[in-house]
């Protein structure tokens, strides 16, 4: 897997006990909640070099702590929480954080601070350990919901524990994740994601263009292209106007596994082509979820 893959947009709730029983009851294992140093909790569903990751803010007395530059992680995700639930800040997924915000500066890009930080953990022999991981934070003007971070996870053995991998609605990663920009936005969007992954990664479509990575593919539509792929949106999705990521775009095994948890917890859902779509964005975070069946890993 090439660096600066899609690893885990941070998708930020109000209140992340309710959504986290939300996405448990469409058949995902979520590992109990966690605190991050800065102050957001946060409870993980856990894929093969990806997450899909919930996030609220749980101690605002560490909000202003571990400062990048500029950059405050925590009060990043206050500041744009307080206006709508939904994605303001996603993690590339790196191999080598130093090598690849060289190489988005090189292509024109900033990079506002570096974040190290780790907890401790017990391994299931007993035994104390301790993650270690370092985000490098990209930000563009214009653009805040779309700002990244390079997240090099240095311990992946620690937090990829195969017990909660095998989610009983058959889902295993991303294929893709969705940006929603109108036509003006778009000429900044695209400069955006060719900044992080190369202009050579971008190919136009029908309905907009694509960014691939080094593990999935952005997509990005608008409001009038949106719904060859989704159908039509919910009037109050990223209503603000502002580019963001609207939907997360989930590979399964088995579309079968996953229809019982949609019908036992009655979601809305719309079949498109091949996809499931579930647009009840209040329910979910602020987003649409898009189930995709595939063996393709």
């Amino acid at each position: 897997m090439k660096s600066l893959g899609i690893d885990h947009p941070l998708v930020c709730v109000r209140d992340l006990d309710r959504a986290r029983e939300t996405y448990m009851s469409l058949g995902f294992l979520m590992k109990p909640p966690g605190l991050h140093p800065w102050g957001t909790s946060t409870a993980l569903v856990i894929f093969r070099d990806q997450l899909l990751e919930l996030v609220g803010v749980g101690d605002e007395a560490l909000l202003d702590t571990y400062p990048a530059g500029r950059f405050l992680f925590g009060r990043h995700i206050q500041r744009w929480l307080s206006e709508r639930e939904g994605v303001p800040l996603s993690a590339l997924n790196s191999s080598d954080a130093d090598a690849d915000e060289a190489a988005v500066i090189a292509r024109g890009g900033r990079c506002e601070g570096t974040i190290e930080f780790g907890r401790n953990v017990v391994r299931d022999d007993g035994t104390p350990d301790r993650t270690s991981t370092t985000l490098k934070i990209f930000t563009r003007d214009g653009l805040p919901r779309l700002s990244m971070f390079a997240c090099q996870q240095h311990r992946r053995d620690l937090i990829e524990f195969p017990a909660w991998m095998d989610h009983p609605n058959s889902a295993f990663g991303f294929a893709s994740a969705t940006i929603l920009a109108e036509p003006a936005d778009q000429p900044a969007v695209r400069d955006w994601l060719a900044t992080l992954h190369g202009a050579d990664a971008l190919r136009d479509t029908d309905w907009g263009f694509t960014a691939r990575t080094g593990n999935g593919v952005w997509q990005v539509v608008s409001r009038a292209t949106a719904p060859a792929l989704f159908g039509p949106l919910p009037s109050d999705l990223a209503c603000d106007g502002a580019p963001s990521v609207i939907s997360l775009d989930i590979k399964c095994r088995d579309l079968s596994a996953l229809r019982p948890f949609i019908e036992k917890s009655a979601f809305a859902c719309r079949a498109l082509d091949d996809t499931l779509v579930l647009t009840e964005i209040a329910r979910l975070g602020g987003v649409l979820l898009r189930f995709r069946e595939t063996n393709d890993d």
